[in-house]
């Protein structure tokens, strides 16, 4: 599998880790982790060249919860499935908040080409922004 072009052109992760120190076991999961936070952190209409990249306003949807949570569901599934394509089979699905910095918390979930499963936590800041961890580890 290959690494996102972020990750080709500058030799490393987001979070300033280059590429060759981290396990290459996980160096995939590590570089669709990066994609999805900058897909969930960026808007739509905001790239000229993909005005469909990102998604909605989030404070609309803040302010639609908990009757919008459906629907940003199927927002993010969509454009997951449609901008990662390392990722296949993906389900999004809604956790209960246990930390008070946080307006949202889903779980992604998703497989990737040879099989393995992934997920990871997604929390929506009240500030709109969105962070995401790896998730729990299932064979």
């Amino acid at each position: 599998m290959q690494h996102a072009l972020f990750e080709v052109l500058t030799g490393q992760f987001s979070n300033g880790q280059t590429i060759e120190d981290v396990p290459r076991s996980g160096d995939i999961q590590m570089s669709i982790m990066d994609h999805l936070t900058r897909l969930l952190n960026a808007r739509k209409g905001s790239m000229i060249h993909d005005p469909d990249y990102g998604l909605t306003d989030i404070g609309q949807i803040y302010q639609s919860l908990p009757y919008s949570v459906n629907e940003l569901i199927d927002v993010i599934r969509k454009a997951i499935l449609k901008y990662e394509p390392r990722l296949a089979r993906v389900d999004v699905s809604f956790k209960p908040i246990v930390t008070t910095d946080c307006v949202l918390h889903l779980e992604i979930f998703g497989r990737l080409r040879n099989g393995e499963f992934v997920s990871y936590d997604t929390f929506f800041l009240s500030g709109g922004n969105a962070q995401i961890k790896p998730g729990r580890r299932k064979k």
